[in-house]
């Protein structure tokens, strides 16, 4: 039943929102694409990835608008970031930087198309760029931080990528507000007391649970604990 309501939901947001946008797009963002057609790779951690599929553009403006943060003090990084839908989502909104990070040079390719070709007037982010690395190898960028995550590979990995984050922010005494889109724990870093729970307003939450192909989780890192 979760599968059938799922498959529903995106067939409604295709309708409705997909055909709107591709006509901006030079490769459309809709579609899967499975592990054994995600090559060439730039990445160590193949083995542990998921296929590729594209966040719904209205559940990825719910979750933005729900943090309430001043955009222009954050950067933002889609990790497993595809054909760069969520980036270009993203880059409407005043953030410091936009990035992609995508370990299939295919996808990565599309993205940058993507990026170059959407018309200037929509962005408000004037840096977006889809970054060809494996997401260990990422340099986290200075100052706060917004880490999205659409279940891109194996939970560990996830995690390991989130503790490089908090890392860094734990040196220079930066925020990292995480977004875990189709989470497939009931928490991530459970023993870690540095990253807690994001509580979303009622309105967000209601959509979520009504609108929602996949659940969600935002943690933010917690201030003083290093």
């Amino acid at each position: 039943m979760r599968h059938i309501r799922a498959m529903s939901l995106y067939h409604t947001y295709s309708l409705l929102w997909d055909r709107k946008f591709e006509g901006m797009e030079q490769i459309a963002t809709r579609g899967t694409v499975f592990p054994d057609q995600l090559s060439p790779v730039n990445s160590a951690h193949a083995n542990l990835t998921y296929e590729y599929g594209p966040s719904p553009r209205p559940v990825v403006e719910w979750l933005l608008k729900a943090l309430k943060v001043d955009f222009s003090q954050y950067s933002f990084v889609d990790i497993g970031s595809g054909r760069g839908r969520v980036l270009l989502t993203a880059a409407t909104k005043p953030f410091k930087q936009v990035h992609g990070v995508e370990f299939c040079s295919v996808l990565h390719e599309q993205a940058s198309r993507n990026i170059a070709g959407y018309p200037g007037e929509r962005l408000q982010c004037r840096d977006v760029q889809s970054i060809l690395c494996d997401a260990l190898d990422y340099e986290v960028p200075e100052g706060n931080c917004v880490l999205y995550f659409f279940n891109p590979f194996d939970v560990q990995l996830v995690e390991r990528v989130v503790t490089k984050f908090l890392d860094s922010a734990a040196r220079n005494g930066n925020r990292v507000i995480v977004i875990y889109y189709n989470s497939k724990v009931p928490e991530l870093l459970s023993g870690d007391r540095r990253l807690a729970f994001r509580p979303l307003s009622k309105l967000c939450r209601l959509r979520l649970k009504l609108f929602s192909p996949h659940p969600v989780q935002v943690y933010e890192r917690v201030v003083g604990e290093a």
